[in-house]
């Protein structure tokens, strides 16, 4: 499978739903729209609010509907269940990583670009390889 045939996405997450996501494997958003625009072997870089790291690399494995409270201050109904592809045990502030990110227009304020859609951005391959040949 070529890089092509799938995209990627950075999910921001604060650090109470993280330690959720890193012991289930799974990630969810109450956006429905973005659901259904990612799909299987999707790659998810997982951003943690508050510490201002990228944590952890996943690869969608499905998804699913549930209703059930999982995450805390939210229901997050449209769910992923994911596949740890690597944990990023350097510690990189995301501040760091800016200068070299085509999505964060504004390098000043890089913070106000990390909201997306309700908490998730698209990222393009090229902002995705260069996340990635940083993060240790």
């Amino acid at each position: 499978m070529s890089s092509k045939d799938f995209k990627y996405y950075l999910f921001i997450v604060d650090q109470s739903n993280w330690q959720i996501v890193k012991s289930g494997n799974v990630i969810g958003t109450n956006n429905e729209t973005i659901y259904n625009e990612i799909g299987k072997n999707d790659k998810i870089l997982v951003y943690v609010s508050g510490i201002s790291e990228i944590k952890a690399l996943y690869e969608v494995v499905s998804k699913f509907k549930e209703e059930g409270s999982l995450f805390n201050n939210k229901n997050y109904p449209f769910r992923f269940q994911l596949n740890l592809i690597k944990f990023f045990e350097h510690v990189t502030h995301f501040k760091e990583l800016v200068p070299k990110l085509q999505f964060i227009e504004n390098k000043e304020k890089w913070y106000t670009h990390l909201g997306g859609i309700k908490g998730i951005t698209e990222l393009s391959l090229r902002d995705y390889t260069a996340l990635i040949r940083t993060l240790k």
